[in-house]
């Protein structure tokens, strides 16, 4: 049976929803990307590919990502007032397989070399994410790294140099001393036919993540994809970053049909020093099959705006509930940085259903990790995972339905300008 609680979620979205129609007109319509049919095998498929050019360019924004700062003040200070960033997205299918590319202006190429010291150099990337689970709408996985029950899939490609590894199997220990070259001497040349065959080319990882800290990478060839990644200096001045992942349209991980699917991207700037949570991040973006004809409540029901939500009273109601726990915008009365998520872009990133069940139920959206004791300087939740986990953030379900659309609308306005 369905709980009282989640009888009102459903309820007051579909309030929200309602009342969102009525000035659909005007309203800002999130962006739909079409996936393009072709003729022809797309598995093997890069950004260079002449396919492309038939698939129409979607725009998309990708907002600073300041749930989380990271302990570094260097990285932080570089990434102090960021601006919301372009992406240009296309989509491609051939019935078998599913395939994205993208696009983003950035002034350096960061490449991380094979054998990098941890944190002294980092790489540009990008990432596309995947709810493994988006029958309902009102709930799809929070972004970035998905949350309890709600697991997300996430292709991760990095600028890294060819890494050195004879074996094949990502294993580096087996490499020779060149010190030593005349000792090895005929050795030495087979192990540089070895490195030419056999390193990898390119860091390219697939993911599932069900919460923060339980990112796991797939290492069991079990999820079947490819990643492209070039950089581009145009004629005219600026430069960007192309990137482009296939992948099949079922496996173990996601199964798509041909209903719209939500999707979400990520990228990252080397020269900021980015890296992990440090990124900027889209919300889900809802992707269509061209030509198909679909009827899917995904399409219906995803993330409309919040035309009656009263702003000014949902500020006041922000700064009455929220701010003594959450730091956001100039807001910044917390009792501690690490007392709870900042907000700064919350409405940048996260979807109307999934704000609206942050504050009514809590507990539900709760991201711990794995493993409990990992970020103790976090007091987000208490518990451990064999008693369960509890989130430190009451119900706020005592509020009027008005009340929580004026929250939420209020929410969606925290995001940075476009750059």
């Amino acid at each position: 049976m369905m709980s009282n609680s989640t009888k009102s979620i459903k309820k007051l979205v579909a309030v929200s929803l309602a009342a969102s129609a009525i000035c659909a007109t005007s309203a800002f319509a999130s962006p739909v990307i079409k996936a393009y049919q072709v003729n022809g095998d797309i598995k093997n498929i890069g950004v260079e590919s002449s396919s492309w050019s038939k698939a129409k360019e979607t725009e998309i924004l990708a907002y600073p990502q300041t749930t989380i700062h990271l302990n570094d003040k260097k990285a932080n200070e570089l990434n102090d007032g960021n601006k919301a960033k372009k992406i240009k997205v296309k989509a491609l299918t051939d019935g078998q397989n599913i395939a994205f590319k993208i696009e983003w202006a950035d002034k350096t190429e960061s490449i991380q070399s094979g054998n990098a010291i941890k944190n002294t150099e980092f790489a540009d990337g990008f990432a596309v994410q995947f709810a493994t689970k988006y029958d309902d709408p009102l709930k799809l996985p929070y972004i970035g790294m998905g949350s309890q029950d709600r697991p997300v899939m996430v292709y991760l490609q990095k600028a890294v140099a060819k890494l050195f590894e004879p074996n094949g199997n990502g294993e580096v220990t087996m490499q020779v001393n060149r010190a030593n070259a005349p000792k090895f001497e005929k050795d030495l040349e087979r192990f540089d036919i070895d490195v030419a065959h056999l390193a990898r080319k390119s860091y390219q990882k697939a993911f599932v993540a069900e919460g923060f800290g339980s990112m796991t990478e797939i290492k069991d060839k079990s999820s079947d994809f490819l990643m492209d990644m070039k950089f581009k200096k145009k004629l005219f001045g600026g430069s960007n970053w192309e990137g482009s992942v296939v992948r099949p349209l079922n496996d173990t991980y996601v199964k798509i049909y041909n209903d719209p699917i939500p999707v979400a991207f990520a990228v990252w700037d080397g020269d900021k020093m980015n890296r992990d949570g440090l990124k900027h991040l889209s919300t889900w973006i809802i992707v269509e099959f061209d030509g198909v004809v679909s009827d899917d409540k995904l399409k219906k029901e995803f993330d409309k705006p919040l035309e009656n939500a009263n702003l000014k009273n949902g500020e006041e109601l922000t700064k009455a509930n929220c701010s003594s726990c959450h730091n956001y915008g100039a807001v910044h009365e917390a009792a501690s940085a690490y007392m709870a998520p900042n907000l700064s872009n919350i409405g940048g990133y996260s979807t109307t259903p999934y704000l609206i069940e942050s504050i009514t139920q809590p507990h539900n959206v709760i991201v711990p990790g794995y493993n409990a004791n990992a970020h103790t300087n976090f007091a987000w939740y208490y518990g451990d995972k064999e008693s369960g986990m509890t989130s430190a953030m009451p119900a706020f379900d005592y509020l009027s339905e008005q009340e929580i659309l004026d929250i939420v609308g209020y929410l969606k306005t925290l995001k940075a300008e476009v750059e």
